[in-house]
């Protein structure tokens, strides 16, 4: 009967093991890492910065997934982001104003994201 019951537990424990989702890992190259940085910076975005982090984080994934325009956007929305914020009166340096620069570029994103179609190659 023990055998059976730790049977059923490691068995059920395999099953929730293989069904529950696992998060993400967006790792992102050196040199999509370095691009990035120059991307934001190139538009006026702040080092050392909430903006600036965001900044690099979508650009970098967008220049490792061979997207450099994208990327380019992407920089753009943040300094769009941002000056729209301090329009507003947001404290820099607060929650609220992390949380308008998320919006305002997630606005953004949304508004303005080409969407492209790959055709499958011929065989």
């Amino acid at each position: 009967m023990l055998r059976q019951t730790l049977l059923v537990i490691a068995l059920g424990s395999a099953a929730i093991a293989a069904v529950t989702p696992w998060p993400s890992v967006h790792a992102q190259s050196g040199q999509a890492l370095v691009f990035a940085e120059r991307a934001c910076l190139d538009y006026g975005v702040t080092p050392h910065t909430a903006p600036f982090e965001s900044c690099v984080a979508g650009a970098s994934r967008a220049f490792d997934r061979g997207e450099p325009d994208l990327a380019y956007m992407q920089a753009r929305w943040t300094r769009e982001a941002r000056d729209a914020c301090q329009s507003y009166g947001v404290a820099p340096d607060t929650l609220g104003y992390r949380q308008c620069i998320a919006r305002q570029v997630e606005q953004r994103m949304n508004r303005t994201t080409p969407i492209r179609f790959v055709p499958p190659p011929f065989e």
